[in-house]
């Protein structure tokens, strides 16, 4: 399998949102995502047609008698299989982009964490790392890529609703007067939610932090029968995980029950002026069966609006999780500029052992003077002696390593 650098990478400005800090990571595969999109949209065109040609075909076929039933039964399974179709070349170039936005996320945050000098792994846990490497970047990955493919399935609300403005306008204007209430709650759910998300994720790189410590010191642990102790502290994390789930299931019991049963209540709302409207002779059967479709057609999007938000919420505190890693400038003694150098290194003293028979080595005294919290120069670096730098004596090559 072939191997590629990432295509982008993510803003570096901790100014701007998260969001936009992502997207030049999303632009650079534009062409799977915006493919995707254009056929999702290609689908949804093909289904909201399907419930207009059952209403043309009760109409003409039941109602008046004009027409064949065989011509509209073949036509809407023509129909259902092309939205089958063109939702399968869908999918296929979605999952295609989605696979290669975490391919390149997982390398940007790799080649970052390999710059990183040993002082950062000193103060950053390892579970942290893992977690943040692993769910976080799945987090942000499913956002991003299934995000936008919601937001088109969620346009079929608008086209549906086109379609039944043209078909009865007193009718479509009850099917969506709930909808307006659900873009409030949801909104509500996205507020509560969103401190409960971030506690999550927190709490699972914990316990990842907690694994790993106990699988690499396994042997500490042992001798020093510390099992117990481990385990308590294992359970402990889990305990501190399960109340953060059981703090996010109560926000969902909330409000994810208005939000799946609102659209029901406009389904009884057009069944009920709807059928009032048919004995009066303002409308048509097939009109009311056409309008129950696009009403149930109406419950996913708002459904996938709710899944949305919380994948919104937890993609944001994932963000700001991995961007602490990304934000964190790598230093090191190597590439640091001369002149930006804060350590002076002195040359004491210097003798030659004579005593041994193999060779006459130099024997090198350093002391160093550095401002706490400044890396040491690259001359100073164990194993690396310098005679341009530091007067190294006239004729000899031997590192103080070798001293």
């Amino acid at each position: 399998m072939s191997r590629r650098a990432p295509k982008a990478s993510i803003d570096p400005d901790a100014r701007k949102s998260w969001l936009r800090r992502a997207l030049p990571l999303v632009k650079a595969h534009r062409g799977l995502l915006i493919t995707s999109l254009v056929l999702s949209f290609a689908g949804l065109i093909v289904q909201v047609q399907i419930p207009n040609l059952v209403r043309i075909g009760i109409d003409r076929t039941i109602v008046d008698r004009t027409g064949h039933l065989s011509y509209y039964v073949w036509a809407i399974v023509g129909l259902a299989l092309l939205q089958g179709l063109i939702n399968y070349l869908a999918r296929l170039y979605l999952l295609r982009t989605a696979y290669e936005l975490e391919y390149d996320l997982r390398n940007i945050v790799y080649a970052h964490l390999v710059r990183m000098p040993f002082g950062f792994y000193d103060k950053v846990q390892s579970g942290e790392l893992m977690s943040r490497s692993g769910s976080d970047i799945r987090a942000v990955q499913m956002y991003l890529s299934f995000g936008p493919s919601i937001l088109v399935q969620c346009l079929i609300a608008v086209v549906a609703f086109g379609l039944m403005l043209s078909i009865n306008v007193p009718l479509a204007i009850v099917a969506m007067a709930t909808m307006p209430i659900i873009g409030i709650l949801g909104v509500s759910m996205r507020k509560a939610i969103f401190p409960v998300s971030w506690l999550i994720q927190a709490r699972l790189a914990q316990l990842a932090t907690v694994v790993d410590e106990n699988i690499q010191g396994v042997r500490i642990v042992k001798a020093f029968a510390a099992e117990g102790r481990q385990l308590r502290t294992l359970a402990e994390s889990a305990d501190r995980i399960r109340w953060a789930y059981r703090q996010d299931a109560r926000i969902r019991s909330r409000w994810n029950p208005l939000l799946d049963n609102l659209p029901r209540l406009g389904l009884a709302l057009v069944l009920l002026i709807g059928g009032i409207m048919v004995i009066d002779g303002h409308t048509t059967i097939g009109t009311i069966v056409a309008f129950n479709s696009y009403v149930l057609m109406l419950q996913p999007p708002f459904r996938l609006l709710g899944m949305m938000i919380m994948m919104g919420q937890r993609a944001s505190a994932s963000a700001r999780r991995i961007y602490e890693i990304l934000d964190t400038p790598p230093t090191s003694w190597t590439t640091l500029n001369r002149s930006n150098r804060r350590c002076a290194a002195t040359l004491r003293s210097w003798t030659s052992v004579s005593r041994t028979p193999m060779a006459r080595l130099p024997l090198i005294i350093w002391t160093f003077r550095c401002e706490p919290g400044k890396p040491w120069p690259s001359s100073a670096a164990p194993g690396r002696g310098s005679r341009r730098w530091a007067g190294w004596p006239p004729g000899s090559t031997t590192s103080p390593r070798a001293a």
